[in-house]
């Protein structure tokens, strides 16, 4: 039986989650460097398929009720909605704060997971 200490499903996770929020930053930066080409379409920056995909792949599970299995917040009322195509700068700014928010958890996670393996291996505790 091979296991491999470094490639775990929690640190794949985290992995995986690093590379969507990049490209997320990427999308963002692409969306507002164009908000000014009529002819751009805005650029695709919902990844929650993917998130959920490696979810499903490292099997993990709520076992607190207080856990958030799905985003709890509904869209204000009354603000008009712009077409999908069309870039709105302050969504594409909120998407790139709330995105920064979370790779940097997800890099604090995996920093963790580590050292916490150098540790191990060192032999200090």
């Amino acid at each position: 039986m091979k296991f491999d200490i470094f490639n775990t499903n929690k640190s794949d996770l985290l992995k995986n989650g690093l590379n969507v929020y990049t490209k997320q930053v990427r999308n963002n930066a692409k969306n507002i460097a164009n908000i000014d080409n009529p002819t751009y379409n805005r650029a695709k920056t919902d990844f929650s398929d993917e998130l959920v995909a490696a979810k499903e792949k490292a099997r993990l599970k709520a076992t607190n009720n207080k856990h958030i299995l799905k985003p709890h917040y509904q869209p204000k009322m009354g603000i008009k909605e712009r077409s999908k195509k069309e870039v709105d700068l302050n969504k594409e700014m909120s998407q790139l704060a709330e995105n920064q928010i979370r790779y940097n958890f997800a890099s604090r996670v995996l920093r963790k997971h580590y050292a916490g393996l150098k540790k191990s291996i060192s032999g200090r505790i």
